[in-house]
């Protein structure tokens, strides 16, 4: 992050596009709504959903952006952008809608999204809705599996963490999909930490199991207690909304004593 190889979440997002299905939505928040971002995008030849600023989509539109707003947009680079990025075409622009959706769940949020998709708002709404499972996947990677803070002390030391860590994750999933199959319900009904808990405690029983019949019925066993760990479906909205403790008061910067005035020691 600090090292002299660094480079920005946008670069590495635009190095990762490739390995996404050609038929893939790529989906962002307002840190990658950005015109570079959207470029390689459409480089790539892959549909999108990136949510804007404000600021942007009213640089965009040339106007004030109202609710209810479905148009038709170029996007063409500033001429901050074509500093930062001199590799970009003369012609170079992104085709698509610009859309001023208000947020179903909160209706005083207005999200700002730029599509080349070709369906309605709602549905658009829809797909973008989807990002939050990303936020709910990286916090499960990080909190539940432990990848937030990696402990390796070389590049190897850290990639085996990352690819064992991930590999967990994927087990882990694996089994809430198969539970879940049982259950009737979908995958994300199902509590993350709850199933990590219940593979844990089956490991070890299914790495013993002295044959293939035995084997199969200690799983299916693992795949019934792990579907009972549904969450709470939400009758109601919070009873206080989620806030940040805060980080507390700071005392005064100590100052040298010639800065100061007094004598020097």
């Amino acid at each position: 992050m600090y090292g002299s190889g660094a480079v920005s979440e946008q670069v590495l997002a635009e190095q990762a596009l490739e390995r996404l299905p050609v038929d893939a939505v790529v989906l962002s928040d307002c840190n990658f709504g950005i015109f570079a971002f959207a470029y390689a995008v459409q480089q790539s030849q892959r549909p999108m959903v990136l949510r804007l600023t404000k600021a942007r989509a009213q640089k965009i539109l040339g106007r004030q952006p109202q609710v209810g707003t479905d148009q038709k947009v170029i996007w063409r680079p500033s001429r901050y952008e074509r500093k930062a990025h001199p590799q970009l075409a003369a012609e170079a622009g992104v085709e698509g809608r610009l859309i001023v959706w208000a947020n179903p769940s909160r209706p005083n949020e207005l999200l700002y999204l730029f599509t080349t998709l070709d369906l309605s708002v709602e549905e658009i709404g829809g797909i973008y809705k989807l990002r939050w499972n990303i936020e709910t996947d990286l916090r499960c990677l990080k909190e539940t599996v432990g990848l937030h803070q990696l402990s390796g002390q070389s590049v190897d030391m850290v990639e085996k963490e990352l690819l064992l860590g991930i590999a967990a994750y994927n087990l882990i999933r694996a089994v809430m999909c198969l539970a879940a199959r049982r259950a009737n319900v979908t995958p994300r009904q199902l509590s993350f930490s709850f199933v990590r808990t219940v593979v844990e405690a089956a490991l070890p029983s299914l790495a013993s199991a002295p044959n293939q019949a035995e084997y199969q019925r200690r799983m299916e066993k693992m795949l019934r207690c792990a579907a009972q760990g549904k969450l709470p479906n939400r009758s109601r909205a919070r009873s206080c909304p989620r806030e940040v403790w805060g980080r507390g008061g700071r005392f005064p910067t100590r100052q040298r004593a010639e800065q100061k005035g007094g004598p020097k020691r």
